[in-house]
């Protein structure tokens, strides 16, 4: 399960909301699991269908995130006309595929994803991890 601060949930519907009709995205930061900031990123990409974090600010962002001693939690982006599900191309970029075997393996083992969507009038989260190259879906429990 992963618990999302309700303060921290407002942060993400904003950010959503504010980058339409693109996806938006961002780094869920933590201690133990719990997370403690939200940083939202530019989408490099500037697309409805696909986000990429701006190398410069993912550099900065990772940085603060070691500095601070937190830990990457989760992943975050929004999905504009789809629900909170990954998308085969959100699987894709969640992973590398090792090229002797062909297997997926995750790029950033342990760390969870969340997606916002914006599908409906009120927006939907949801939480992933992946296990053989497919989502697992986990419960998201705003507090």
């Amino acid at each position: 399960m992963l618990e999302v601060p309700r303060d921290i949930h407002d942060e993400l519907v904003r950010h959503a909301l504010a980058g339409r009709p693109n996806e938006a995205c961002g780094v869920l930061a933590g201690v133990d699991g719990k997370i403690v900031r939200f940083y939202p990123m530019r989408n490099a990409e500037e697309s409805p269908v696909v986000y990429r974090f701006d190398e410069r600010e993912q550099l900065e962002v990772f940085g603060e995130v070691e500095e601070q001693g937190w830990e990457l939690t989760a992943f975050f982006h929004s999905h504009t006309h789809t629900g909170a599900y990954p998308s085969p191309t959100d699987i894709a970029s969640a992973h590398w595929r090792e090229p002797l075997t062909g297997e997926l393996t995750p790029a950033y083992p342990g760390t969870r994803y969340v997606i916002l969507s914006l599908e409906h009038d009120e927006p939907d989260v949801g939480g992933f991890r992946f296990e053989d190259g497919a989502p697992i879906e986990e419960e998201v429990r705003i507090v």
